[in-house]
């Protein structure tokens, strides 16, 4: 009997790909660090706040931020949040009434510990965006891919200590270009995100990094 090499077809060679670059990313994209040292079950989120370009790529690109960025980040927070059980958090309107007793003095983990006691959570969501940049062209012939850049970090509403700390600050590319960014797709589908999906994106996967460290 005569036995034919039969070449896999492309959509073979992919599916395999993203299979060896998902159980890579299980030892290293998706695992950073220790659990939390702290138990954290209420969570209060504190309205992400907008901070100066620090990134070279953010501080080349000339185009300045959207005047509605940090409200987009915090809504993407909440509604990462309210998508699963897992998550027990203070409803924003009572967020949003605490803060105007809680005050502006302080630094950003200052004013975290102070709205976590406020509201009786364990800890406190806040974080700062500095970077985001609208797709230009459509959602399958973007002339100018979007671009998102913000921190979150977690603050012990009890010490004021910093629990967690998580970063995202990307430029969509094309899965062609950068493989490891097959995740976006997996999640988002196969197109150019705006601004808005592709940070809710971002902030889907620094959750998730929270999530698996509070277990």
């Amino acid at each position: 009997m005569t036995h034919r090499y039969s070449r896999p077809s492309l959509a073979g060679r992919v599916s395999a790909t993203l299979l060896i670059l998902a159980s890579l990313s299980a030892c290293s994209l998706w695992s950073h660090g220790p659990t939390l040292d702290e138990r954290v079950g209420l969570i209060a989120v504190l309205p992400i706040e907008r901070q100066a370009p620090s990134t070279v790529a953010a501080q080349e690109e000339h185009v300045p931020m959207e005047s509605h960025a940090e409200q987009v980040i915090t809504a993407q927070v909440y509604d990462v949040l309210s998508a699963s059980p897992q998550w027990r958090f203070v409803p924003d309107l009572t967020t949003t009434q605490a803060l105007t007793k809680v005050g502006t003095a302080g630094d950003l983990p200052s004013r975290a510990q102070a709205l976590g006691k406020a509201v009786e959570a364990d800890a406190v969501i806040c974080g700062t965006v500095n970077r985001y940049v609208e797709r230009v062209g459509s959602e399958y012939g973007a002339r100018k891919p979007a671009a998102v850049g913000f921190s979150l970090q977690l603050i012990s509403a009890s010490s004021g200590r910093t629990l967690w700390s998580g970063s995202f600050d990307q430029q969509q590319e094309a899965l062609s270009t950068n493989l490891f960014n097959w995740w976006q797709f997996w999640r988002g589908g196969p197109k150019w995100f705006t601004a808005q999906e592709f940070a809710h994106l971002g902030v889907e996967h620094l959750l998730d990094d929270l999530a698996r460290k509070m277990k």
